[in-house]
């Protein structure tokens, strides 16, 4: 059978739809071949039946669905790459909860981040228990590491029990530092604000206020995996552990406090960050200007918007140059000794932090302003 087009895919969900989920497939395909429309596969009506659970009205492409699926934030953390693993050797007791089931086995961590671990089960009894419960990705668990005293609340995210040892894989339900769990060297933290500044006649909806915050964690989040990878690298490795929250205040500018590790907010160039921010988000109000202006087709006034938008994308170009060799420099002064090639650097700033500054500065924020709140200790971290 040829693929369908989009055109038959969305014909063919209308038909389901209007059945109340009740059509078969060939049900579907004859009404489809009768109206002209090519026929569609067993593939695609399972995707309508998984477009009607999610409770969509709208007919969304099987690659659209599934990637909005797999894209929700804090949900699939361990497959991000920022995130680097270490090999360990920890001693673990992992409860699995499944429905009303609990099961419990002994087993060792063989790999951990801050995002989640691997763990592995070698004795029988364990293994056998685990093929009797089935777990499977999503299934609540809770770790507790032996030699650090401390539990974890997580997820499943892997499950191979034909390996020997067992292996499953797990999230972390929130970040967590592997120096508590192992015996790494943390960076000192120290209390930082920052301010997000945005125009200044926006009207702020709570979307938008979301969008940013989340946007500014995760800026700062490639930071932290910069000097992580350039740190995991020295003789004497070191470590920034997740930030910590103080202060948190939403009125525009929004302003937030955050103990973090001292070597992340010295690789933060706030005046490379605003440069940034504010050539980016040229770009953005020139596309704007531009589709604003192309209802008057003939308008002279075109010519003269295109040209604006290509000096904007090549403002846009250098101050991202300027920005990334700021910062590989940067790095280079706080950890002279971390074995890193300039390359590894910029991928990992084209990739984890770029995207994200842009991002920024498409939802309003035209500048990052900071300020040291000095003598304050950073919290305790929960053990």
């Amino acid at each position: 059978m040829a693929n369908a087009t989009t055109r038959d895919a969305r014909a063919g969900w209308d038909i389901f739809r209007s059945s109340g989920g009740n059509a078969t497939l060939a049900e579907i395909n004859a009404r489809l071949i009768e109206a002209g429309y090519g026929p569609v596969s067993l593939r695609m009506l399972t995707h309508y039946r998984h477009l009607i659970e999610a409770g969509s009205d709208r007919y969304i492409s099987i690659n659209r669905f599934d990637v909005a699926r797999a894209s929700e934030p804090y949900e699939n953390a361990a497959a991000h790459s920022r995130y680097a693993y270490h090999s360990v050797d920890l001693g673990v007791q992992v409860t699995f909860a499944k429905a009303s089931r609990l099961y419990e086995a002994s087993g060792r961590a063989t790999e951990v981040g801050d995002v989640g671990a691997l763990l592995a089960f070698g004795e029988f009894k364990f293994i056998e228990g685990l093929e009797r419960l089935r777990p499977r990705p999503g299934d609540s668990v809770t770790v507790r590491y032996l030699e650090a005293g401390r539990s974890m609340a997580g997820r499943v995210v892997e499950v191979d029990l034909k390996s020997r040892p067992a292996i499953i894989e797990i999230d972390f339900s929130k970040l967590t530092s592997i120096a508590s769990l192992t015996s790494g060297q943390e960076i000192v933290a120290e209390a930082v604000g920052y301010q997000l500044i945005p125009p200044l006649d926006e009207v702020l909806t709570v979307d938008l206020v979301g969008r940013r915050l989340y946007l500014f964690f995760e800026l700062i989040e490639g930071f932290r995996a910069l000097v992580n990878a350039a740190g995991s690298r020295q003789s004497e490795p070191i470590y920034a552990a997740p930030p910590l929250l103080d202060r948190l205040s939403v009125a525009s500018p929004a302003d937030i406090t955050i103990f973090v590790a001292a070597t992340v907010h010295q690789l933060v160039p706030l005046a490379g960050v605003s440069v940034a921010l504010k050539a980016f988000g040229l770009v953005v109000d020139k596309r704007k200007t531009f589709h604003e202006g192309t209802k008057a087709k003939y308008d002279a006034r075109i010519s003269r918007i295109e040209a604006e938008m290509k000096e904007a994308e090549l403002e846009r170009r250098r101050a991202a140059s300027a920005f990334t060799r700021e910062v590989v420099e940067r790095l280079r002064q706080a950890i002279p000794s971390g074995n890193f090639s300039q390359a590894e650097i910029e991928q990992m700033i084209e990739r984890d932090i770029l995207p994200t500054l842009e991002r920024l500065a498409e939802s309003g924020i035209r500048e990052l302003n900071s300020y040291g709140n000095e003598g304050q200790e950073g919290p305790t971290r929960d053990k």
